[in-house]
C-alpha cells in the first residue's frame, strides 16, 4: 500500500512539472515575440539623419529670410565698419579715473556738511527763541488743502514735486526736513538747539547740489536723535506701525563715529543667570553684536567655572564680524546653559591673552580693543588682573554690564569699567538694553573727538535701500543697490570739565547706478562687465551679485538674502578648474588680493558663467583688469571675454557732418523702418538736473537731443565727470568752475555720450531694412521652401549700441498679437547685448558661425501654448580674419511654438525618399510610431519641441534620465558642475502644540502671568500713563493691535531687540535716549522718504532686513517675556491678520527659517564637435542595454540638426525600462563639522581701513565713566488703577 502512494505521488509530481513546462512553452512564442520584435525594429538612424538636415535646412534659410540676416550682414561691412583693439588696462585707468573724480565730489559734499555743522554749533542763541524747521512727519504736500483747514496745526504746508533723480519720490529742493524718531521728546532743549543751529545747512545742502547734480540724499545724523535730509520730503508712515527709526542705529552712523575694533564678549552663564537675567543678558549680548561691521573683530565666550567659546567653531580666536559670522554667534545664543559659579579670573585672563595675542601677531583690526563683560555682580574688582595684563598703556577698554537691580554690586564692575577706560552700565529690563549698550559707542569715540582735526571719512559696505517697498518708479526687484559716505562731526566748545561731544555724522548716499553709468557697458561689449570690491574682498557690485532671494517658495520671493552684502569676490568668479565647494584656486586668490591691495591688475583665467537663473553654463576664457578708485577702499575691474572681447567693432556716423550734408536728410530717417527701442540702463543724453517733468523714455530723449543736435550751436558736453574745485581756486576762478544753475539755463545743463549716440546711428542706418515693401518671398534662395505655416511672429535686430529694432509678420501677428495678453517680445527683450539670446548667439559663433541659437520660456509647460514662443537668434560678427574679429549685432526671429511644432511634426513623421534608403519606409520607423519618442533639444538639454506640448521647456533628464546618462557617457554632452556661494536654504521650525498649555501647570502659570502683563499694558494706555514707559508700545495697544486677553502660543519670536522704557522726559542731556523696537517695515535705514526706504544711508541690509530673514535675533523668550506684544509677536501668533503684511512676516507665520548656505548643480552643455566624422555630422548610435528583467534594451540615435543649437533625439520607447530622474535644482552641499568649522574661520586677505584713532594722552581728564539706567517712578495711583483693573477683569471672565 505504501508502495502505491509513493507511486502515486510520484506520478502526480510528474504531471504537475510537465503541465509547468508545457505553460511555458505556451508563453514563451509570446515572450519572445515581444523581445523579438523589439530586436528586429532596427533604430531608423539614416531618417533621423535626414530628418535633422531638413529641418535645419528649412529654419535657417526662413531665419535668414525673415530677419533679413545678409542684408544687415552687407550693411556693417560697405559701410566701413572696422575693428579697433580693446586695451583693457588703459580703458579701466579711465574708467576708475571718472568714477573716482564723482567719489571725491561726494567726499567733498559731506566735508562741507561737516565744516558748517561744527560751526554753527558754536553760535549761541535764545532760549526762548523759537526754531522754525519743516517736520517730515508733519507736511502738508497738497496744495490743494489750504493751511486754514489742517486741525493739527503743527502741520505745514510744502510743495513737494516728483523727482526721478529720487526715484520718484516727491520733494523739495529749497529746503531739508526733519525726522525726530518717536522715542526722542523734539522739544527737549537739546534737541531744539541741534535743530535750531542745523537749519544753516540748508544753504550748504543746496549749494553742494548745484555743484554735482548726481547727488543723492544728504543727511546729518544728530547725536540727540534727531534726523536732518535734503531734499525734504514727507516721512510717510504706515498706520500700523510706529515710527521706530533713529539714525544712531545705522551703520554709517557708527563706523564714522569709532575706529575699528577687536572685542571679546565674556557671558556669565553662572547659576545665578537665570530667568529674566539670562534674557536680559542675552538681548544685551545681541545688541552689542549689531553695533559691529566687518571691519570688526570678536568673540563670544560663555564663563562659570570654565571659560568657553560660545561657538566651538570659533576655538581661541577672533572672528570677522561679517553677517555669517554673527548669525552663528546668534544661533548659539539659544543653546546656552546656565550652572556653577562664575570664574572671573579665568575669564578676564583669557580675554587679555587672546586680544594680546592678536595685537602683537598684526592679526585683527589692530586698533581698538575692548572687553565686554555682561554678568549680575562680581565679588571683586581684579584689579591684579588689570595692573598685569592692561596697565599703564591702557591698551584694552573694559565695558561692563550688571543685569538686575542689585545696587550693591554696582561698585566693582564700575570701578573695572572706570579704572580701563571704559564705561559701566546697569541693566534691570529687557526695555533698556539697546539704550543702555549704544553708551559704549561715544566712549570708543573719544580719542577721534579729541584730536578735533582728524575727520576720517569712511564707505560702508553695500546696502539695499529697500525704498521700492512702497512703490517708487525706476526700481529694480523693490531695491537699490547703495554705498554710503560719511564723515563724524565734533563738538569745538570749550567747556570747564573735560568732555568729547560727538554731535552727529554728516553723510550722503552713493547709488551704485550712479557708479555704473561711469563704466558704459558699451565700451565692454557683449558678455564684458565690471565689477568692485571693497578693502574686505567683499564686492559692491558684480552682475553675479544676487541679493534678491528667487526661491520657488512664495513666501521668500523677493526677500534680500541673509549675506548679501558680504559676498565675497571668490564667490562670485567662479574657475573652471572648481570641482569641489570652496576650492581656493591660486590664480583666483591673487587677482582677489590685488584688488583688495588697490594695485593694477591684469589677469586670465578661464571660468564658468551661469545663465537663465543657474540653468546654462559657458565656459570662457577672460582677461581681467584692475585698478583703484583713489580716496576711497575700493577697486574697480573689468573682465572682457579672451577672443572676440579683445576687439571692438568701430562705427560711427559724424553727427556735424552728416548735418553739413544736405543729400543725407534728417538723421531721424535712419529710424524710419520697423519699430524699435534704446537699451533701457544706458544714458544716451540726459539733463543733469530734473526739471521735475514727466519722465521721459530714452527713445524720446534721443529724439529730443538729435532734434537740438542739429541746431546751431549745438555742444556735445560728453565729458562726464571734472576733478572738483581745487581749494585753493579764487573768488573768479570758482565761478568759471561752477555750473550756471539759473532756472533757465537748467536746460542746458546735459550730458551726451558722443561715441554711443554717434554708433548708434551707424546700427539704425545699417540696420534700417525692416520695411514693409520687402517681399520675403523674394529673400528665400530656394523657391520650393515656402514661407507659409512655419509660424514666423517677428522678425529683430539689436546692436552693440543698444538698438533694438523689430517688424512683425502682418500674416502671424494679426491672429495672435491683437488678442494677446502678454506684452509684445521685443519691449520686455529690449536690453540688446545684455540680453541671454545675444549672449549666447554672440558665444555660439565660435562652435557654428552659421547657427542659429534655438529657446523657449522654461515655463512654456504652465503657459497658454498659445503665447509660448520659440526664439531663434544669430550673431554677426565683422571680421577681418579667423583672429581678429568681433561681434556687431544679432538678428533672429520669433516663432509660434505650436506652429513649430507642428512643421517638426510634419518632417519627422514623413518617410524620406532617397536613392540609399533600404527597403520601402514603413510607419514604425518614422516619430509617428507609438514605438519611437522624438526629441529636439538645445546645447543644455532643455526640450524644444517634442510630441507632447506638456514636454516642452523642460529639461530632458527629467523625463529620460538614463538616456540623458548616456548621451554625457556617449560624450555628446558634458556635464559640468556649479557652485552656487550665494544659495539660501529654508530650515522649518516646528511648532509646539497649544495643547502643551493643558500638560503642566507651569504652562499655566504663565498663561496667567502673560495675561496679567497684558492688562499692565492696558492700564497704561487708558490712563495715559505710558508715557512713562514707552511711548511705541502704548501706541501699538492704542491701535487695537495686540489683544491682552488672548492666550499666548508657547514661544515668543524678537526680531529686533527689546522694547523700550523711556524713563524720564529729563534725561535729554544722555548721548543716547531710549529707543524702541526696530522692525522691518518701521524702520529701515533712512532717508525721510519712508520708513522703510535707506535714502540716508539706511541699510536695508543686516539691521532690520537680514535681522527678520534670517531669524537671527529671534530666540524663545519662556518666562516673563511671553506676555509682553511686539510687533512680530502679533505677527507670528495672528495668522489672520497676514493679509497686508509683506512676505517678510510671512517667514514668521510659517517658521520657516532661510539660512545662507553653499548649493551645487550639474549642468550641461552640448559638445558639437564630437558629434562630427569627417567634418560631417554623423548620428551618433547608441542602445541602453539590459534595462529591463526580460532583457530587452532601449537603442537610441542622435543627430546635430545643421546650423542650429539643437539635437534630433530618437528614442525606442517599447521596452520598459525604469529611468533615473536627472535634475538639474541645485542641491545643498553637505559640510561636515569640521570643514564647516574650516569655512568659517577662513579668512581671505583684507586690508585694514587706514584710519584709526584709539588713543589720546588727555583722555584720562574724562571721568564720565557711566551709571545705572532707571525706569520711569512708580507711583501709588498708577498700582491701584492696575490692581482694580485686573480685578474687575477677573469678575467677568
Amino acid at each position: 500500500m505504501r508502495h502505491k502512494v509513493k507511486w502515486w505521488c510520484s506520478l502526480s509530481l510528474v504531471q504537475h512539472r510537465t503541465t509547468v513546462v508545457f505553460i511555458l512553452f505556451s508563453l514563451f512564442p509570446t515572450l519572445l515575440g515581444v523581445y523579438t520584435q523589439e530586436h528586429d525594429i532596427n533604430m531608423p538612424h539614416q531618417e533621423v539623419e535626414f530628418w535633422a538636415r531638413k529641418i535645419g535646412n528649412h529654419i535657417f534659410h526662413l531665419s535668414n529670410a525673415f530677419a533679413l540676416y545678409n542684408d544687415i550682414k552687407d550693411n556693417f561691412h560697405s559701410r566701413d565698419a572696422t575693428l579697433q583693439e580693446n586695451d583693457g588696462l588703459q580703458l579701466v585707468k579711465e574708467m576708475a579715473s571718472d568714477v573716482t573724480n564723482m567719489m571725491k565730489f561726494k567726499v567733498d559734499a559731506v566735508n562741507r556738511i561737516m565744516n558748517v555743522a561744527e560751526e554753527a554749533s558754536l553760535d549761541k542763541y535764545k532760549q526762548d527763541e523759537a526754531v522754525d524747521y519743516f517736520n517730515a512727519k508733519r507736511l502738508n504736500p497738497s496744495p490743494d488743502i489750504p493751511q486754514e483747514a489742517i486741525d493739527d496745526k503743527n502741520y505745514r504746508n510744502l510743495s513737494l514735486l516728483s523727482n526721478s533723480h529720487f526715484d520718484g519720490i516727491p520733494i523739495n529742493e529749497s529746503v531739508s526736513s526733519v525726522h525726530v524718531p518717536t522715542n526722542v521728546y523734539a522739544k527737549a532743549p537739546d534737541v531744539i538747539n541741534a535743530i535750531r543751529w542745523s537749519g544753516r545747512l540748508d544753504r550748504t545742502f543746496k549749494s553742494n547740489y548745484e555743484l554735482d547734480p548726481t547727488l543723492s540724499w544728504q543727511y546729518f545724523g544728530s547725536s540727540t536723535g534727531f534726523l536732518r535730509q535734503y531734499p525734504a520730503s514727507e516721512w510717510v508712515m504706515d498706520e500700523k506701525d510706529p515710527d521706530l527709526y533713529d539714525a544712531r542705529l545705522r551703520s554709517w552712523y557708527i563706523q564714522a563715529a569709532s575706529s575699528p575694533k577687536d572685542m571679546v564678549i565674556l557671558l556669565d552663564v553662572s547659576g545665578s543667570m537665570t530667568g529674566l537675567r539670562k534674557e536680559i543678558a542675552i538681548h544685551v549680548v545681541l545688541n552689542i553684536l549689531e553695533t559691529l561691521n566687518e571691519n570688526d573683530f570678536v568673540n563670544i565666550f560663555n564663563f562659570s567655572t570654565e571659560t568657553t567659546e560660545l561657538v566651538s567653531c570659533f576655538n581661541d580666536s577672533l572672528v570677522q564680524a561679517n553677517m555669517e559670522n554673527i548669525g552663528e554667534f546668534k544661533k548659539a545664543l539659544k543653546t546656552i546653559e546656565t550652572k556653577e559659579i562664575a570664574n572671573f579670573s579665568k575669564a578676564l585672563i583669557k580675554a587679555f591673552e587672546l586680544l594680546q595675542r592678536y595685537n602683537k601677531s598684526g592679526q585683527g583690526s589692530q586698533c581698538n580693543q575692548a572687553i565686554m563683560v555682561v554678568t549680575d555682580g562680581a565679588p571683586d574688582n581684579y584689579e591684579k588682573i588689570f595692573s598685569t595684563y592692561n596697565w599703564p598703556h591702557f591698551q584694552v577698554r573694559v565695558f561692563t554690564y550688571l543685569i538686575g537691580r542689585e545696587e550693591k554690586k554696582k561698585r566693582d564692575l564700575s570701578w573695572m569699567a572706570c579704572a580701563n577706560k571704559g564705561y559701566f552700565v546697569q541693566v534691570t529690563t529687557l526695555a533698556e538694553v539697546r539704550e543702555q549698550v549704544l553708551r559704549y559707542i561715544p566712549v570708543m569715540a573719544r580719542p577721534m573727538v579729541m584730536y578735533q582735526e582728524d575727520h576720517h571719512h569712511i564707505w560702508t559696505g553695500v546696502y539695499a535701500d529697500i525704498a521700492g517697498r512702497r512703490g517708487a518708479p525706476g526700481l529694480k526687484e523693490g531695491y537699490r543697490l547703495m554705498t554710503s559716505v560719511a564723515v563724524p562731526v565734533f563738538d569745538r566748545k570749550k567747556t570747564s570739565t573735560k568732555t568729547a561731544n560727538l554731535l552727529g555724522v554728516a553723510g550722503t548716499d552713493v547709488p551704485i547706478r550712479e557708479i555704473e553709468k561711469l563704466v558704459p557697458p558699451y565700451k565692454l561689449g557683449v558678455n564684458g562687465y565690471s565689477f568692485m570690491v571693497n578693502s574686505n574682498g567683499y564686492v559692491i557690485y558684480h552682475p553675479d551679485l544676487r541679493p534678491v532671494h528667487r526661491e520657488s517658495n512664495a513666501e521668500f520671493q523677493d526677500i534680500l538674502k541673509p549675506n548679501y552684502n558680504s559676498v565675497d569676490f571668490a564667490e562670485v568668479e567662479l574657475t573652471d578648474y572648481e570641482n569641489e565647494a570652496r576650492a581656493n584656486d591660486s590664480e583666483l586668490l591673487e587677482l582677489r588680493k590685488e584688488l583688495v591691495e588697490q594695485n593694477p591688475a591684469e589677469r586670465m583665467m578661464n571660468v564658468k558663467i551661469h545663465l537663465d537663473d543657474m540653468k546654462r553654463v559657458v565656459q570662457r576664457t577672460q582677461k581681467y583688469f584692475a585698478q583703484k578708485i583713489s580716496g576711497t577702499p575700493f577697486s574697480l575691474g573689468i573682465a572682457m571675454p579672451d577672443g572676440y572681447g579683445k576687439y571692438k567693432v568701430h562705427g560711427q556716423i559724424e553727427l556735424t557732418r552728416e548735418i553739413q550734408d544736405r543729400r543725407a536728410g534728417d538723421v531721424m530717417d535712419h529710424f524710419s523702418t520697423g519699430n524699435w527701442s534704446l537699451h533701457p540702463d544706458w544714458v544716451y543724453c540726459e539733463y543733469k538736473y530734473d526739471q521735475h517733468q514727466e519722465d521721459q523714455s530714452p527713445e524720446a530723449l534721443i529724439k529730443e537731443f538729435l532734434s537740438r543736435a542739429q541746431k546751431p550751436n549745438w555742444k556735445w558736453r560728453s565729458t562726464r565727470t571734472r576733478p572738483p574745485p581745487d581749494p585753493i581756486m579764487n573768488q573768479a576762478q570758482h565761478k568759471r568752475w561752477k555750473p550756471s544753475m539759473g532756472s533757465d539755463e537748467r536746460k542746458d545743463n546735459y550730458y551726451c555720450d558722443k561715441d554711443l549716440v554717434q554708433s548708434l546711428l551707424f546700427d539704425a542706418r545699417a540696420t534700417n531694412v525692416y520695411s514693409r515693401e520687402v517681399k520675403i518671398e523674394d529673400k528665400i534662395k530656394d523657391k520650393n521652401m515656402g514661407s507659409q505655416n512655419f509660424g514666423i511672429t517677428t522678425a529683430f535686430v539689436a546692436t552693440r549700441s543698444g538698438l533694438t529694432r523689430w517688424i512683425d509678420n502682418p500674416s502671424e501677428s494679426s491672429s495672435s498679437n491683437g488678442n494677446s495678453k502678454e506684452r509684445h517680445f521685443m519691449k520686455v527683450h529690449n536690453r540688446a547685448i545684455d540680453e541671454v539670446w545675444y549672449k549666447r548667439a554672440v558665444d555660439y559663433y565660435k562652435e557654428d558661425q552659421d547657427a542659429y541659437v534655438y529657446s523657449v520660456p522654461f515655463d512654456a509647460a504652465t503657459r497658454d501654448p498659445d503665447e509660448v514662443l520659440v526664439t531663434a537668434t544669430r550673431a554677426i560678427f565683422v571680421e577681418e580674419n579667423e583672429y581678429r574679429m568681433a561681434p556687431a549685432a544679432v538678428v533672429g526671429v520669433t516663432i509660434k511654438h505650436r506652429k513649430f511644432v507642428d512643421f517638426f511634426k510634419n518632417e519627422t513623421y514623413k518617410c524620406p525618399s532617397y536613392p540609399s534608403r533600404d527597403s520601402s519606409c514603413k510607419k514604425a520607423k518614422t516619430c509617428e510610431s507609438t514605438s519611437l519618442n522624438c526629441y529636439l533639444l538645445d546645447d543644455n538639454g532643455f526640450i524644444i519641441a517634442s510630441e507632447n506640448e506638456d514636454d516642452t521647456g523642460k529639461f530632458f533628464g527629467t523625463l529620460e534620465g538614463t538616456i540623458m546618462e548616456s548621451l554625457v557617457q556617449s560624450e555628446v554632452y558634458k556635464k559640468i558642475q556649479v557652485f552656487d556661494y550665494q544659495a539660501v536654504c529654508l530650515d522649518t521650525q516646528e511648532k509646539n502644540s497649544m495643547a502643551s498649555i493643558l500638560t503642566t501647570p507651569i504652562q499655566t502659570l504663565k498663561w496667567f502671568a502673560n495675561w496679567m502683563m497684558g492688562n499692565v499694558f492696558w492700564v497704561l494706555v487708558k490712563t495715559q500713563l505710558y508715557t512713562l514707559w514707552d511711548p511705541n508700545e502704548a501706541w501699538a495697544y492704542a491701535q487695537g493691535q495686540w489683544d491682552p486677553n488672548a492666550a499666548p502660543t508657547d514661544e515668543v519670536t524678537y526680531s529686533k531687540g527689546p522694547i523700550n522704557h523711556q524713563s524720564t522726559f529729563g534725561e535729554y542731556q544722555e548721548m543716547f535716549p531710549d529707543e524702541a523696537v526696530i522692525t522691518e517695515e518701521s524702520s529701515g535705514e533712512g532717508s525721510g522718504k519712508y520708513p522703510e526706504e535707506d535714502g540716508s544711508g539706511r541699510e536695508g541690509s543686516g539691521e532690520e532686513e537680514i535681522a527678520l530673514y534670517e531669524g537671527i535675533l529671534e530666540y524663545e523668550v519662556q518666562d516673563y517675556l511671553d506676555g509682553i506684544p511686539t510687533e512680530d509677536t502679533k505677527r507670528t501668533e495672528s495668522p489672520d491678520v497676514v493679509g497686508d503684511f509683506p512676505p517678510l512676516e510671512l517667514a514668521y507665520i510659517n517658521k520657516t527659517h532661510p539660512r545662507p548656505c553653499d548649493k551645487t548643480v550639474y549642468l550641461y552643455k552640448l559638445q558639437s564637435k564630437k558629434l562630427k566624422q569627417d567634418g560631417l555630422y554623423k548620428p551618433v548610435k547608441g542602445k541602453l542595454s539590459n534595462c529591463h528583467t526580460n532583457g530587452c534594451g532601449r537603442p537610441f540615435s542622435v543627430q546635430k540638426v545643421i546650423s542650429t543649437n539643437l539635437i534630433l533625439v530618437a528614442v525606442n520607447s517599447l521596452c520598459p525600462c525604469e529611468s533615473r530622474k536627472v535634475d538639474i535644482e541645485p542641491v545643498e552641499v553637505e559640510h561636515n563639522e569640521t570643514t564647516s568649522c574650516n569655512r568659517l574661520l577662513m579668512q581671505h586677505y583684507r586690508k585694514r581701513p587706514q584710519s584709526c584713532v584709539n588713543y589720546h594722552p588727555d583722555e584720562h581728564e574724562i571721568k564720565l565713566c557711566g551709571g545705572a539706567g532707571s525706569l520711569g517712578p512708580s507711583s501709588v495711583a498708577l498700582l491701584t488703577l492696575l490692581l482694580a483693573h485686573i480685578y474687575n477683569s477677573m469678575m467677568q471672565s
